[in-house]
């Protein structure tokens, strides 16, 4: 395997709303590297381009986030429509034809610029390695967390291309197929194995760990991730540095709900080490998540990711809610101010339905899927989760289409503002999956009642009172299962409600190997052909 990789330093910064701009870039937008390397500003440029290359609408800006991916778990629908539209890429991608000429584009484009993201990462990385701690502002405490956010980067994206190009442990066949690359330039690395590129995921999160918890874990550190409201807004908590004034902070610190935290890549290590069936380390490192706490002066004390606030969602006027993207709960999301604009959102996520034809208006498939009965099929929930009553809208005069409903959570308000407080915030990794993480483990330990005290306390927290009939009724608490094969569809159901249109639901079906709906009569796992990506035959990058 071959692949020649052209790297561009990518200057352009993440002018978060809540922080400064890191630095002023040159009027050219571009630099050689050996400029950039020679000052601490320029190797926070650098790190700046990383995550913006990860905001790509072929990575986690569109296709990873609640495109292809998504569409590969088969979460939408397309029977709303009148008549066929074989061109529809993602419509193709939902029937898993992924050689055919709409679709394959895009799926080498997600290799390319994955690669891409690795290459800036591993070129920082080398630079990093030999640099002096004198140039960096904050010392050698900078210098090692930038190193440790771009090994984190590095890790990320190797790892979700593997998920996407290679089978997952169940089915890993021992061939190579993904490279691992670690080195600048790299013009010809080679594929290598499941387990042996797991090791190097786990290996570079590690180090990343060890690199930024000198800084995460400092009074400023902690401030800086107490909350959602903090880590994503720039809104600090009582009794935390920067309450009084945050501009006492250099605004390249801020932010880090954007950034791979300390915090979140031991969330990351859980996703990880669970993907190579090292569940105890899964659960160690998931349990160590929602224990983290924030402390600062005058007995102020916060836990950092397991209290989940809902109260923003509650009403129908989903012009006014500030908090679609549930930031209590978020551990690390992907930036970008530009999101509405940049990837076309309105065509995604139409408010109205306006004519017969709505292009790539993203319907779920709720009734085939099922996805708001009970476990059970005996009871209708959509009224009784916030997940449904508070986060799925559906479109204006949509008679038409019937009752099929679209994701809240990209809903695009008119008020310019509040839209791009919501949409800016691409997630990738939540509080939600460090539970069920924790779930699994003592499943697959025949701890079930462990398993479901962890699950039942994700349903009452997501619990809404309903009028069903002449009752009022909120989610009863599921049974505790018998064996690992029902507490799979127990847990699955409950992700299905969690990662709508967040791109995580395919790698759950792939890694449990789950059956998943394709028609009446027909659930059935996904075959190798269907839960793999094809490698692109044109390595040239």
């Amino acid at each position: 395997m071959k692949i020649y990789i052209q790297i561009m330093i990518l200057l352009s910064l993440l002018s978060l709303s809540s922080c400064k701009d890191w630095l002023n870039l040159q009027p050219e937008g571009e630099a050689t590297s050996d400029k950039l390397f020679t000052t601490g500003d320029g190797y926070r440029s650098v790190l700046a381009g990383v995550y913006e290359a990860m905001a790509s609408r072929n990575l986690y800006g569109v296709e990873l986030q609640f495109g292809l991916v998504d569409c590969m778990s088969r979460q939408y629908t397309w029977a709303w429509k009148y008549g066929e539209e074989g061109t529809n890429m993602y419509k193709i991608a939902r029937n898993y034809d992924y050689y055919n000429s709409a679709l394959r584009p895009t799926i080498d484009n997600i290799w390319k610029d994955g690669y891409n993201v690795v290459a800036n990462a591993n070129n920082l990385i080398q630079n990093l390695e030999r640099a002096s701690a004198d140039i960096f502002a904050e010392g050698e405490v900078e210098r090692k967390m930038i190193l440790g956010e771009a090994y984190a980067c590095r890790a990320l994206v190797h790892f979700d291309l593997l998920r996407l190009f290679a089978p997952a442990l169940i089915h890993d066949d021992g061939e190579k197929r993904v490279p691992y690359v670690e080195d600048y330039p790299n013009i010809q690395p080679n594929g290598i194995a499941v387990k042996p590129f797991m090791e190097k995921v786990i290996r570079d999160l590690n180090k990343a760990r060890e690199l930024t918890i000198e800084f995460d874990t400092t009074a400023w550190g902690m401030s800086l991730s107490a909350s959602g409201k903090t880590r994503f807004n720039g809104e600090f908590e009582w009794g935390m540095p920067g309450y009084q004034s945050s501009s006492v902070i250099d605004g390249f610190f801020q932010g880090r709900g954007f950034r791979l935290s300390y915090y979140a890549i031991t969330a990351l290590l859980a996703r990880a080490y669970q993907y190579a069936g090292m569940h105890d380390e899964a659960f160690q490192m998931a349990d160590a998540v929602l224990k983290f706490k924030a402390t600062g002066t005058q007995g102020s004390s916060y836990d950092m990711f397991s209290k989940d606030e809902f109260w923003e969602l509650r009403g129908n006027d989903f012009e006014s809610k500030k908090d679609l993207k549930c930031i209590s709960n978020l551990i690390f999301a992907v930036y970008n101010e530009e999101a509405y604009d940049n990837y076309s959102l309105g065509s995604f996520f139409r408010k109205k339905a306006d004519g017969m034809n709505q292009g790539n208006w993203l319907m779920l498939d709720l009734d085939n899927q099922k996805i708001f009965k009970s476990p059970d099929g005996q009871t209708d929930e959509s009224e009784m989760d916030i997940r449904s009553r508070f986060l799925l809208y559906r479109p204006e005069d949509n008679s038409i289409y019937g009752n099929y409903k679209i994701s809240g959570k990209w809903y695009c308000s008119d008020n310019a503002e509040i839209r791009k407080k919501n949409i800016r915030i691409l997630p990738v990794i939540r509080a939600t999956e460090m539970r069920y993480i924790m779930a699994e483990c003592y499943a697959r330990k025949n701890q079930f009642a462990e398993a479901y005290e962890i699950l039942n306390e994700i349903r009452e927290k997501r619990s809404e009172t309903a009028q069903v009939g002449d009752e009022w009724k909120t989610m009863e608490q599921l049974e505790v299962a018998r064996d690992f094969e029902m507490f799979q569809r127990d847990l699955i159901r409950d992700a299905q409600r969690e990662w709508i249109s967040e791109g995580q639901l395919f790698y759950l079906y792939k890694r449990l190997g789950a059956k998943i709906y394709f028609k009446e009569k027909e659930e059935r796992e996904l075959n190798k052909s269907e839960y793999m990506l094809p490698i692109p035959d044109n390595q040239s990058m």
